[in-house]
Parts: structure tokens; sequence; C-alpha cells
């Protein structure tokens, strides 16, 4: 959501190459280095989920790996949580988060991502990892490819913000971004240079993951307590990755190529399948598709399931056959009708079967548009897609 909307973000991971295991696992050279951003505009809007996010990413850091954490006011003795002991009676504690290094503020974030960009450039090859929990708003003259993170004390960061406060850090650095703030699809631009939609790509081994479409709330920000009970991209994305989820309990099926590993693309469809949320969530291989190939919804939609099914990767193939069943969705025309009856849906729906009609769309989308991609003769195009696929089937947390 946004502080307007009472929105939540995460801004994530940047690793690519990294190998991919159910378990997380201390790692040794390279070490992994994190930077965690959390915390609502105000307290108003620093719910206790967000300083939930903050813990749990606090926890599936592999040990060795060194982070820095900023959130709310930067103040563990400030009583800036916002929470309910029961529904309807907010009240406010401070943080229970073990180590704040500041608040998640501009300038901090600007000064820790100079930071890391010089300890980075001091040792080639170690991962970054970028995780932002939090607001995020769509942008204020309605260009949803530069909408913002909503930072304390009201400021904002912007998609074209943050491409510019990635700069310090070496290109060669792979970076993972996970954002699961409303509104968050459009920081998948950060490929591009400058955050431009339409630029060069940045060459950076940079993949990204995302709640929502650039155009759609997303869930996450709540006031209960109740982990058990939260529902959000940030929950199944990470149960997955992990094989545990927030509280404790053990998470499998997502290892959908049978390798023994999981990646965050089989990540991503786990959560496409179960994430039980208005979430529609996007990753940059959908965004770089969308950008490069230029096949119209006509071509696509005509494509027979059975067609669709065939080109799609294990994981993605769980995912359409898993929403196919939820929408009661049958036939070679599936896809079709089911486009159909998206176009006339509102984009901001919250309806359960509308989220998952997006879902399944989109996916079947991507599907085509990377077979259409790999059938061409645009060969820089074609080695720039598998080279980020291959970055967003790695896992930070648990490289091998």
């Amino acid at each position: 959501m946004s502080a307007r909307f009472l929105p939540l973000a995460i801004v994530g991971f940047t690793a690519a190459w990294w190998g991919h295991s159910a378990q997380p696992r201390t790692i040794g050279n390279p070490p992994l280095r994190a930077l965690v951003v959390g915390g609502g505009p105000n307290k108003k809007y620093n719910q206790v989920g967000i300083e939930s996010n903050v813990r749990y990413m606090e926890r599936l850091l592999p040990s060795a790996a060194p982070r820095r954490i900023l959130f709310a006011d930067g103040d563990p003795q400030t009583p800036s949580v916002l929470f309910e002991d029961q529904p309807g009676k907010e009240q406010f504690r401070k943080p229970k988060i073990a180590q704040i290094d500041g608040s998640s503020s501009y300038a901090n974030v600007q000064a820790e991502l100079q930071t890391l960009g010089g300890q980075l450039e001091s040792a080639p090859g170690t991962p970054a990892l970028l995780y932002f929990t939090g607001h995020g708003s769509p942008n204020a003259e309605g260009n949803v490819d530069n909408n913002a993170y909503d930072l304390w004390g009201g400021h904002e960061l912007t998609v074209k913000e943050l491409a510019r406060s990635l700069a310090p850090i070496p290109k060669s650095t792979p970076i993972v971004v996970v954002m699961v703030e409303c509104f968050s699809g459009s920081f998948a631009n950060l490929m591009y240079e400058g955050g431009d939609p339409k630029g060069d790509l940045t060459g950076r081994r940079l993949c990204g993951f995302f709640a929502s479409v650039a155009e759609r709330m997303s869930a996450g920000c709540t006031p209960t307590t109740d982990e058990s009970e939260y529902h959000d991209f940030t929950s199944y994305f990470f149960a997955a990755l992990t094989g545990t989820d927030r509280v404790g309990r053990k998470v499998t099926g997502a290892d959908y190529d049978h390798n023994g590993r999981v990646g965050m693309n089989e990540a991503f469809a786990y959560t496409l399948i179960n994430d039980d949320s208005i979430d529609t969530p996007v990753c940059t291989s959908d965004a770089f598709l969308r950008r490069f190939v230029t096949t119209s919804d006509a071509d696509i939609f005509a494509v027979p399931y059975s067609r669709i099914h065939r080109w799609a990767s294990p994981a993605q193939r769980a995912a359409l056959d898993a929403l196919s069943t939820y929408l009661k969705a049958t036939g070679e025309d599936r896809v079709k009708s089911s486009y159909d009856e998206m176009v006339k849906t509102r984009i901001d729906t919250e309806k359960d079967h509308d989220v998952r009609l997006y879902r399944f769309v989109r996916l079947a989308k991507s599907v085509v548009l990377a077979h259409n991609l790999r059938s061409s003769s645009d060969e820089p195009a074609k080695r720039a897609f598998e080279a980020l696929i291959k970055e967003e089937s790695g896992n930070p947390l648990s490289p091998k």
C-alpha cells in the first residue's frame, strides 16, 4: 500500500548467480551484504506488520552476512510502532528489532548506498541485498513508471532516484531487488539506465520481485500482531525460498523442477499460487518481455492453453494449473476467455477471483512472450533475457 492508501513495500535482494537451496545457511566468501530499510513515513503509518518484516529479514539473513538496518525514526526507545492488541484498539509501542542503525530517512538511505558502493568496490563479486519494507505511493503526475517508496519524515524515493542511488555500486555486483509496497511493479525499471523504461539496459546483474503491478495496491501493512495470520507477498515468497514460514512452520512444494533447490523464480510461482491477498506479483523478466517483445494481445491470447502449458517452465506450469483450478477455467481457450473477462474488471479490484484472474492472464502472457523471444532472431535481447532468467533462479539466502 501507500502512505496515502495504507501500503506496504519491500525492496529486497540483488543477486543472481547465487545457487538456491531449501534451507538458509551461512555463506563463506564472498559474503552477502544487506541493507534493510523499513518503516512508514510517520508513526500513524508505521504498522507492526512493517516491523515484523524487518525482524523476519534479520532472522533469515545468513549469520555471516554484514547488514545495516534503517527503521522508522531510528530510535529504539521511541514508541513508534502502531499495533492493535484487540480489533479497533490501536496503540503504540517501542520497536522490537535487535539492530537499528538509523532512521529510514532519505539522507540515511543515500548515505548507506554510497557506503555500500565503496565496500563492494573493494570486494569484487560480493552480492548485495537491498530490502525495503514500508509504504509506496503512485506517481503524483500519473506516471506509473516512476512510482515511489515512502521514507520516514514524508520524503519519497522514486524509481529514478533509486536508480541514481545505485550508481556507487559496481555494475559487476549481483543485485536482487524485492519490493512489496503498493504500486511497486514500477521499480522493475531499475533494469534501465536512470530508471527510464525507454532507456538502455544498465548491464547490471540486477533482478527484482515486486508485490504488485505498478497500478495496484498490495497487502502487508497491518496493525495486527498475529503473524500466523499474515497473508502477503513477503510471507509467501520468503517462506518458499527458505522452507520455513515466518512463525517457524515447515513449507514444502516449491521445488517445482525437483532439483533439490528452491530459486526465486520458484518462490515467485509459489506466491502466485498461494498468496491469499490482493497482491498481483511482478518480476523483472515480466517487465523485460513487455518491453522487448511486440506481440499483440490478440495474438497472445489466441494461443491454445496446451501450447502455453508446454512452453512454460515447471514453476510457471504449476502456477498456470493451480490458477486454472481456482478460476474453474477449462478448455484450450481458457486463457482467451480469462483475458476477455479481465479487461472488463476494474484495475483496483480486490475480489479474490479477479486478483487470481490478473495473475493467471499476466503469467500466460509472459510465457507466450518468452517463447516468441526465444524463437526470434533478436540475439542481443535473447542473451539479456537468459542472463536475467539465470539471475531470477538464484537464492540470495541460500547460495550453493
